[in-house]
């Protein structure tokens, strides 16, 4: 019996589903981030700071992006999904 072997079959069965695992992990923590009311505004803010409307007062353009980013969100979501699975 080869002993090296099997502890190195293990081993590598072990790190394979520690490296599955935190990938998993990472990916939801990625969504979730994505998800979150502080990416939202974020986004939002960097187009209000980038973008300007002509004859759109600044207080109306804040909560018109804070809607585009919202919408950007489900869009962001969808494509780490897609890459994240490999498609």
């Amino acid at each position: 019996m080869d002993y090296k072997k099997i502890l190195l079959a293990s081993a590598t069965k072990m790190a394979t589903n520690l490296v599955d695992d935190a990938t998993d992990k990472y990916k939801e923590q990625m969504i979730t981030y994505i998800k979150s009311d502080e990416f939202e505004e974020l986004v939002a803010e960097t187009m209000d700071k980038a973008i300007n409307i002509p004859f759109v007062k600044d207080e109306k353009e804040g909560p018109f992006f804070r809607d585009v980013a919202d919408s950007m969100q489900n869009i962001f979501v969808k494509v780490m999904q897609l890459v994240m699975d490999g498609k």
